[in-house]
């Protein structure tokens, strides 16, 4: 094996393991083994500012809305610094969202995911997730706008 295909599959599993551990068991406290400080979340202007704390921030506010229930990687590639992943997020609805009371139904949302790794930990994570559906999705009249 080279050690860029060595590198690659370290990255792809630095990404999993941050995604069952953080974004799926919601274990918090391992946060910096896995983010850099200077983290860069490119999703809509204004959703998450800059930094790990400010991420950390909005993966507090997503999981009062949602319970996680997986992340299923139908592809993912990688090269010595990048980790790209068709994914489905799998949710239950047990918070307020956008004024809906928790319903309890369950759901999931496809997304594309890319991540930049440097020095063992993610520097960029961008997301492009199919979000405009959940209102729809959870029974809200007339599909709703989104947080934030």
């Amino acid at each position: 094996m080279t050690d860029l295909t060595t590198r690659a599959e370290r990255n792809k599993q630095l990404v999993l393991d941050f995604q069952r551990e953080c974004m799926h068991q919601q274990n918090w406290e391992s946060i910096d083994r896995y983010l850099s400080p200077d983290l860069v979340v490119h999703l809509p202007r204004g959703a998450v500012g800059a930094g790990r704390d400010s991420a950390f921030s909005w993966f507090l506010e997503c999981t009062e809305w949602f319970t996680s229930h997986g992340i299923e990687v139908k592809m993912m590639l990688a090269d010595e610094d990048t980790v790209f992943q068709l994914i489905e997020l799998h949710f239950e609805h047990t918070g307020e969202y956008l004024g809906m009371p928790p319903t309890g139904r369950r759901f999931s949302i496809p997304g594309l995911a890319a991540f930049k790794v440097r020095d063992g930990l993610i520097t960029d994570h961008w997301g492009l997730y199919e979000m405009d559906g959940i209102p729809e999705v959870l029974g809200m009249p007339g599909g709703a706008g989104r947080p934030g």
